[in-house]
């Protein structure tokens, strides 16, 4: 059995690692506090897959037949949604990139070159380099696009309690 000390340490430590912050504050403040389950993709609803391929493919989403009939200032609002969402994951590619080559930059600390290099922020990106690899290379997932989106505001507040 515990000792007294041994159940009180445990029960510090238990304490303090409740309260340790683990992640992005970002993410838990924009995430909303009823949602429980992890964001699984195969099991959104309808209407949520719809709205992420729409921020996602833009009007690509949508059959020809519902492009006929949909109103011109829809279409351009889609469009302009779905290029501000092509920005977001260009930036995101590159983020992603630039974590990796830090990694491998640490082999090399002793280098004048490669300290320059890791002193650059990794969330600096150059909207003009478009960045071409997969979301399979990089390990991007359509959860972690989802929340990316969420984020940026591409997708609405009410999202995770659409039905």
């Amino acid at each position: 059995m515990f000792t007294k000390e041994q159940i009180e340490k445990l029960n510090t430590q238990r304490e303090r690692n409740r309260y340790e912050y683990l992640g992005l504050l970002s993410e838990y403040q924009i995430v909303s506090s009823k949602l429980v389950q992890k964001i699984i993709y195969t099991e959104l609803s309808t209407q949520q897959l719809h709205l992420y391929k729409r921020v996602l493919h833009g009007l690509n989403a949508f059959t020809s037949e519902e492009l006929e009939k949909m109103h011109w200032d829809k279409k351009r609002r889609i469009k302009k949604v779905w290029k501000r969402a092509q920005n977001v994951i260009n930036s995101l590619k590159q983020m992603i990139c630039n974590k990796r080559s830090n990694e491998v930059f640490k082999l090399f600390n002793n280098s004048k070159l490669a300290k320059s290099i890791m002193s650059v922020p990794v969330e600096e990106v150059d909207d003009r380099f478009i960045n071409k690899m997969s979301f399979r290379t990089l390990g991007v997932k359509p959860e972690d696009l989802i929340v990316k989106f969420y984020a940026e505001g591409l997708l609405p507040k009410n999202y995770f309690e659409l039905q």
